[in-house]
């Protein structure tokens, strides 16, 4: 199944990627960080009570009046494609609002605050371990 759902989803990189001026290898990096390319992938266990979903693990509590503005249910979240786009988006209002830097990478996860710099560090190094694999071909 995860070789199955990252093959459906492997021309969407490059299109996101192209979208947002974000390497398709970074995205790739984060989509396997989230969710192991599971477009499935849900997780309901955050502190607050509220769910990700799918590829890029799209918290729907935090971004719902931006996927609402957008016209993105939770059944297009389960779109592969689509949840890496909205995903992109988070990334590049990232890049945008704080500078194109593993900080911003960081925060796609655990967001800005300054008690979450620890988390922040948690991620990047996962991401940065996932892309390295990615550059080697060993994920």
């Amino acid at each position: 199944m995860l070789l199955i759902s990252f093959n459906l989803s492997a021309n969407c990189f490059d299109e996101v990627a192209t979208k947002y001026q974000i390497k398709a290898d970074l995205l790739r990096a984060i989509a396997f960080s989230e969710s192991s390319y599971n477009a499935n992938a849900l997780n309901c266990a955050n502190t607050n009570k509220s769910c990700d979903y799918g590829f890029a693990q799209i918290n729907v509590n935090e971004w719902k009046n931006k996927l609402t503005e957008f016209d993105i249910t939770l059944l297009d979240l389960q779109n592969p494609c689509q949840n890496l786009h909205f995903g992109a988006w988070i990334l590049a209002q990232n890049f945008k609002s704080h500078g194109r830097n593993w900080n911003s990478v960081g925060a796609y996860n655990a967001g800005f605050l300054k008690s979450r710099q620890g988390a922040r560090d948690r991620y990047i190094k996962l991401v940065k371990s996932n892309l390295s694999k990615i550059n080697s071909n060993t994920l």
